[in-house]
């Protein structure tokens, strides 16, 4: 009965072992995947990294001017119909651009 018990218990340690690393695999991919490190931002997500609300970047978006053409305060990209910003551009301008005004 003494070594039922024992082969019992190291099981149990064992199949312990086996599903905490699992979950602190899982939790480490889970953070390496996280949206503040994707390379390309939406406007919301653009927003939230920089503290703005999102009437605010829109106007540092790109807007559409009567020539049909694009301009923008920020560095962009345009994909269809939905707009991006490489969060590395964004961190140049930032750089670039200290002291700059928007009305």
């Amino acid at each position: 009965m003494k070594n039922n018990l024992t082969a019992l218990s190291i099981f149990c340690l064992a199949l312990s072992i086996v599903i905490g690393s699992w979950l602190i695999s899982n939790r480490i991919n889970v953070n390496q995947q996280s949206p503040s490190q994707s390379i390309l931002l939406t406007q919301s997500e653009l927003a939230s990294y920089l503290g703005l609300s999102i009437e605010e970047v829109t106007k540092l978006g790109p807007t559409k001017e009567e020539d049909g053409s694009y301009t923008s305060v920020l560095p962009y990209l345009k994909i269809g119909n939905k707009v991006y910003f490489s969060k590395s551009a964004v961190d140049k301008w930032l750089t670039n651009n200290e002291g700059y005004g928007i009305k």
